[in-house]
């Protein structure tokens, strides 16, 4: 039945809202026959700029064109919301205007904030793009120790001051929907904020650009498991539930068949981007905290003792090959990564507290430092080397190639030399944490120092306990606890029946001397 109704809507500006910049907020009554409704606009101005006589914004307000452009739409919006539902309902009141006004109002929100964050993703991976392929230039063009001209280096510049302008450029703007409470966010930004974050660090020589790389995979990896589980590209942070993240590790093992230590690493990260948010107050909580990444141990081997000097007395015909044999020695007696080789230079020996020549260097990848005494081999292979002409050319210490040339020719002297691995450049690291460090006494805390690692978890990754270290130990063990007759020497039992007492320890003494450190 229809109802004869009478609609009137009234804009208005409300006083008692004002904000910290004397700004007004524009409101809207609905009435229908006596009965009203009123709700928000999302429009704002100063007092003054209001003509309460035609209820628009005066020509002195900045955006006054918008204003009213904005409130010829909603009363448009309103009036077509009446009509259709008097004609769907008969008789209505404000109410339900109002609430099937705010439906539409919100729907177009939701689209609104979809498009933006699809337009921050999408310029986001192109500055990424850009970021990472002038970082490679930049790799070629001071390849091998050679030095760009000046022309170039010029280029090389200006090229660098535009990337630098485009990340500045594009963080103001993320950071415009970053920093709106009333924009819902996503995972697809939460993974974005972290992106920008890293590749401003990265920018300033305080994160690598290839971990920035493989983040670019990790988030490939997540949008297409949220297509193929949740049918979208996106989905809102406070949406997403604890078997989120168990689906997503399920997702790598079988459909893209990586190993669990992979997919475990995708779900740390999900972890840590959680915390990240939860930092930010986009969440309240995290909801995968009890989530256990499962990590395991993977095995690794390398070179015994007994290889290694085979390899080190082995010609292999070709001066390429023993260049590269000497630097992979060198790296098995100091645990230098590839990286902390190639860049090795003479201003990273020091001479030590022991008056030795001692390597002290910080590692790109953790930040640590790397930090021993040099035993006589690698010694000798820094003065083997010293006038090659790549090191005089780069200023370093070894004549490291690329990474890519360094472990094909480490691949040929394996099967030249018949050893029972592939040499990659981080066995030397193995060898070195094991046969060198560990298997001779050096306490695992020490063996992280000297690898540079920032945790002794990571150390007990590379280091691996053997029967001969096992035995080595034990006996040690039995020399200090037991004598001849096999009787505890702390606990032996005198002729009266009365326990012995326990030898005073010289390092507790306070009477005991104190060893002095040699002057250098």
């Amino acid at each position: 039945m229809h109802v004869e109704q009478h609609l009137s809507i009234l804009f208005y500006r409300k006083m008692k809202k004002g904000d910290t910049r004397g700004m007004v907020t524009i409101y809207v009554r609905i009435t229908i026959d006596g009965v009203l409704e009123e709700m928000s606009t999302g429009l704002s101005l100063l007092p003054l700029h209001w003509d309460n006589a035609t209820k628009m914004a005066l020509d002195c307000e900045p955006d006054y064109k918008a204003i009213n452009k904005r409130i010829g739409q909603i009363k448009a919006d309103l009036e077509k919301h009446f009509d259709l539902m008097q004609t769907k309902h008969g008789f209505i009141t404000p109410a339900l205007i109002k609430a099937s006004y705010k439906k539409l109002a919100s729907g177009s929100k939701t689209r609104n904030e979809k498009l933006a964050n699809i337009e921050l993703s999408e310029s986001v991976d192109i500055l990424i793009g850009k970021y990472l392929s002038f970082w490679e230039k930049l790799n070629r063009a001071y390849q091998n120790g050679f030095s760009p001209g000046t022309d170039r280096l010029k280029l090389l510049e200006i090229e660098r001051k535009q990337i630098g302008e485009l990340i500045d450029e594009q963080v103001k703007n993320a950071n415009l929907i970053f920093d709106k409470p009333n924009h819902r966010k996503t995972f697809v930004m939460l993974i974005n904020e972290y992106l920008l974050d890293f590749i401003q660090l990265s920018f300033t020589n305080n994160r690598s650009p290839n971990t920035l790389e493989k983040w670019i995979g990790r988030k490939k990896r997540y949008i297409e498991f949220l297509k193929y589980r949740y049918s979208v590209e996106d989905i809102l942070l406070n949406q997403i539930e604890y078997k989120f993240i168990d689906e997503v590790y399920k997702y790598l093992l079988v459909q893209h068949r990586v190993i669990p230590n992979t997919a475990t690493k995708y779900t740390q990260c999900i972890k840590q981007l959680m915390d990240r948010a939860v930092a930010k107050g986009w969440i309240h909580n995290n909801v995968f905290v009890m989530f256990k990444c499962r990590y395991t141990d993977p095995h690794h081997d390398w070179l015994t003792m007994q290889e290694l000097e085979r390899l080190k007395d082995t010609d292999f015909g070709q001066e390429k090959l023993n260049v590269i044999r000497d630097i992979f020695l060198f790296s098995s007696f100091t645990g230098f990564s590839y990286q902390e080789a190639y860049t090795l230079k003479p201003s990273d020996i020091i001479t030590g507290i022991d008056c030795k020549k001692w390597i002290s260097k910080s590692r790109q990848k953790t930040g640590g430092d790397e930090t021993l005494p040099l035993l006589p081999l690698p010694l000798q292979l820094l003065d083997k080397y010293k006038n090659h002409p790549l090191c005089l050319r780069r200023g370093c210490l070894l004549p490291v190639p690329t990474n890519e040339h360094y472990n094909r020719c480490l691949k040929e002297i394996s099967k030249i030399g018949k050893f029972n691995l592939i040499l990659k450049t981080h066995k030397a690291r193995y060898f070195f944490a094991n046969e060198v460090a560990y298997n001779n006494g050096v306490p695992l805390k020490t063996v992280s120092k000297m690898l540079g690692h920032k945790s002794v978890k990571t150390t007990e990754i590379y280091v691996r306990a053997n029967r001969q270290n096992i035995s080595e130990n034990m006996e040690m063990v039995e020399k200090k606890m037991f004598d001849k007759e096999g009787r505890l020497k702390n606990q032996s039992i005198s002729e009266n029946g009365i326990l012995n007492p326990i030898p005073p320890n010289p390092i507790l003494d306070t009477g005991a001397k104190v060893i002095q450190m040699k002057k250098c």
